[in-house]
Protein backbone atom coordinates (compact mmCIF):
# COMPACT_ATOMS: atom_id res chain seq x y z
CA UNK A 1 0.00 0.00 0.00
CA UNK A 2 2.67 2.56 1.01
CA UNK A 3 4.80 1.36 -1.99
CA UNK A 4 1.60 3.05 -4.36
CA UNK A 5 1.12 5.96 -2.67
CA UNK A 6 5.12 6.61 -3.21
CA UNK A 7 4.84 5.69 -6.15
CA UNK A 8 1.81 7.81 -7.27
CA UNK A 9 3.86 11.04 -5.39
CA UNK A 10 6.89 9.70 -7.22
CA UNK A 11 5.03 10.11 -10.34
CA UNK A 12 2.77 13.31 -9.52
CA UNK A 13 5.88 15.45 -8.53
CA UNK A 14 7.14 15.80 -11.62
CA UNK A 15 4.27 16.40 -13.61
CA UNK A 16 3.26 19.55 -11.22
CA UNK A 17 6.73 20.90 -11.54
CA UNK A 18 6.44 20.65 -15.39
CA UNK A 19 3.10 21.81 -15.71
CA UNK A 20 4.83 24.60 -12.82
CA UNK A 21 7.65 25.56 -15.16
CA UNK A 22 5.60 25.90 -18.64
CA UNK A 23 2.96 28.25 -16.91
CA UNK A 24 6.08 30.62 -15.91
CA UNK A 25 7.75 30.45 -18.89
CA UNK A 26 4.41 31.20 -20.91
CA UNK A 27 3.69 34.25 -18.45
CA UNK A 28 7.14 35.68 -19.11
CA UNK A 29 6.88 35.18 -22.82
CA UNK A 30 3.82 36.85 -22.96
CA UNK A 31 5.42 39.35 -20.32
CA UNK A 32 8.34 40.06 -23.00
CA UNK A 33 5.76 40.02 -25.65
CA UNK A 34 4.17 42.82 -24.43
CA UNK A 35 7.35 44.38 -23.32
CA UNK A 36 8.41 44.29 -26.94
CA UNK A 37 5.26 45.54 -28.68
CA UNK A 38 5.58 48.44 -26.03
CA UNK A 39 8.77 49.36 -27.90
CA UNK A 40 7.41 49.25 -31.04
CA UNK A 41 4.10 51.07 -30.26
CA UNK A 42 4.99 53.62 -27.39
CA UNK A 43 2.58 53.19 -25.04
CA UNK A 44 1.81 49.99 -22.72
CA UNK A 45 -1.76 50.11 -22.47
CA UNK A 46 -2.25 49.60 -26.24
CA UNK A 47 0.58 46.87 -26.49
CA UNK A 48 -1.26 45.24 -23.69
CA UNK A 49 -4.37 45.73 -25.83
CA UNK A 50 -3.19 43.99 -28.76
CA UNK A 51 -1.67 40.97 -26.87
CA UNK A 52 -4.32 40.42 -24.92
CA UNK A 53 -7.15 40.68 -28.38
CA UNK A 54 -4.30 38.50 -30.13
CA UNK A 55 -4.81 35.81 -27.14
CA UNK A 56 -8.23 36.15 -26.96
CA UNK A 57 -8.40 35.54 -30.96
CA UNK A 58 -6.55 32.44 -30.27
CA UNK A 59 -9.11 31.25 -27.59
CA UNK A 60 -11.94 31.94 -29.57
CA UNK A 61 -10.47 29.82 -32.43
CA UNK A 62 -9.47 27.08 -30.40
CA UNK A 63 -12.94 26.92 -28.96
CA UNK A 64 -14.59 27.07 -32.23
CA UNK A 65 -12.48 24.58 -34.26
CA UNK A 66 -11.96 21.85 -31.07
CA UNK A 67 -13.87 22.83 -27.91
CA UNK A 68 -17.03 23.07 -29.37
CA UNK A 69 -16.70 19.37 -30.65
CA UNK A 70 -15.24 17.98 -27.65
CA UNK A 71 -18.18 19.58 -25.44
CA UNK A 72 -20.46 18.04 -28.10
CA UNK A 73 -19.19 14.48 -28.25
CA UNK A 74 -18.96 15.06 -23.78
CA UNK A 75 -22.68 15.67 -23.85
CA UNK A 76 -23.34 13.00 -26.31
CA UNK A 77 -22.21 10.67 -23.87
CA UNK A 78 -23.96 11.96 -20.93
CA UNK A 79 -27.31 11.83 -22.68
CA UNK A 80 -26.38 8.19 -22.91
CA UNK A 81 -25.27 7.69 -19.63
CA UNK A 82 -28.23 9.39 -18.61
CA UNK A 83 -30.81 7.17 -21.13
CA UNK A 84 -29.02 3.95 -19.68
CA UNK A 85 -29.51 4.81 -15.85
CA UNK A 86 -32.81 5.91 -16.76
CA UNK A 87 -33.49 2.20 -18.36
CA UNK A 88 -32.07 0.33 -15.59
CA UNK A 89 -34.00 2.42 -12.88
CA UNK A 90 -37.30 1.87 -14.82
CA UNK A 91 -36.58 -2.09 -14.76
CA UNK A 92 -35.32 -2.00 -11.39
CA UNK A 93 -38.66 -0.19 -10.03
CA UNK A 94 -40.72 -2.37 -12.81
CA UNK A 95 -38.91 -5.70 -10.93
CA UNK A 96 -39.84 -4.20 -7.25
CA UNK A 97 -43.51 -3.99 -8.37
CA UNK A 98 -44.04 -7.53 -9.75
CA UNK A 99 -41.61 -8.98 -6.72
CA UNK A 100 -44.26 -6.94 -4.48
CA UNK A 101 -47.24 -8.09 -6.35
CA UNK A 102 -46.19 -11.87 -6.26
CA UNK A 103 -44.81 -11.64 -2.75
CA UNK A 104 -48.62 -10.21 -1.89
CA UNK A 105 -50.09 -13.06 -4.06
CA UNK A 106 -47.90 -15.38 -1.87
CA UNK A 107 -48.91 -13.79 1.46
CA UNK A 108 -52.27 -13.86 0.59
CA UNK A 109 -52.65 -18.09 0.14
Amino acid sequence: MEENTTRRHSTMAPLFYFVASAAAAAILLVAAIVAWITEIVGSATWATLIVGGFFLFVAWLTYVLAVRRAIDDIRDRLDTIYDVANAARNAYRMAMHLTRNVLDEIMRK
